[in-house]
């Protein structure tokens, strides 16, 4: 971009254009990163609890339920069986954690491996759309800036490829660069490619039409980010009552098989 500003003689509009970009794709970012946020308090905060019932409470009650005369209730049974089953093999299940994750990391970086897990991440519900959306508003923002500051469309997909480490993502743009060299349309080889969504097609497809692609991809790009922040939004009303629930599950069944062979032993 500063060497089609340098150029073509519009070094400050492209520098404009560059410091807007990074602020709004600063700003797009954060809003993905403050989605997750809450989420990962909360996983956080249910380890923590289960650490902590694990070390603390349980070993007590199993202790006293040694001492139980009687057969204890069905559900502390089960209980207690998994809590022993876990802490006597708990290092072989660290082991093997370790291994698992080991091993997912080393295929991932690998070309087919990243490519993968790329394609897999994207099927996860919620956070897959969100990461498909996001990069869609990326790249339309992207593109609309780097047409209209005189980069060829050759070039401005070479940059779009090289702006994401996900492979899935790197290898729709490539293709889509391959269909253009071939001489179709932007609109055309984004379909054929069959990466890109239906809207983000009909707008590339009506930006050429009309000669004012940049500014449809412009808004294109404003589009997704709207979606990006109805699917956040609709990602936390779902997660933050599952993750209360999934909480209130945990210590309701810690109570319920601590306290059950005390009410029986009452009755």
């Amino acid at each position: 971009m500063l060497q089609a500003g340098e150029t073509g003689g519009t070094l400050t509009v492209c520098l404009q254009r560059l410091a807007e970009y990074y602020e709004n794709r600063d700003k797009l970012v954060r809003k993905v990163r403050g989605a997750l946020a809450y989420p990962i308090f909360v996983i956080v905060f249910i380890i923590g609890i289960i650490i902590t019932l694990m070390t603390l409470i349980i070993p007590r009650f199993s202790i006293l339920f040694k001492q139980f005369k009687g057969t204890l209730p069905a559900f502390t049974r089960g209980f207690i069986g998994t809590y022993n089953f876990l802490t006597n093999n708990a290092l072989y299940i660290l082991m093997t954690a370790a291994v698992l994750i080991t091993t997912v990391v080393i295929l991932s970086r690998t070309k087919k491996g990243s490519r993968f897990f790329s394609k897999w991440g994207l099927k996860v519900p919620l956070i897959g759309p969100i990461k498909k959306m996001a990069f869609v508003a990326q790249f339309s923002k992207t593109l609309s800036i780097l047409l209209s500051s005189g980069v060829s469309v050759i070039d401005a997909f070479v940059i779009l490829a090289g702006m994401t480490d996900n492979e899935f993502f790197h290898d729709g743009v490539l293709k889509t660069r391959e269909r253009i060299v071939e001489g179709l349309s932007i609109s055309k080889s984004m379909e054929i490619t069959g990466f890109f969504p239906g809207v983000a097609i009909k707008m590339t497809q009506v930006g050429e039409q009309s000669g004012s692609l940049s500014s449809v991809l412009e808004k294109t790009g404003q589009y997704y980010e709207k979606q990006v922040e109805g699917l956040i939004s609709t990602m936390l009303s779902i997660l933050e009552p599952l993750l209360i629930v999934i909480v209130g599950a945990i210590v309701l069944s810690v109570v319920l098989a601590m306290y059950l062979p005390i009410f029986s032993m009452q009755v």
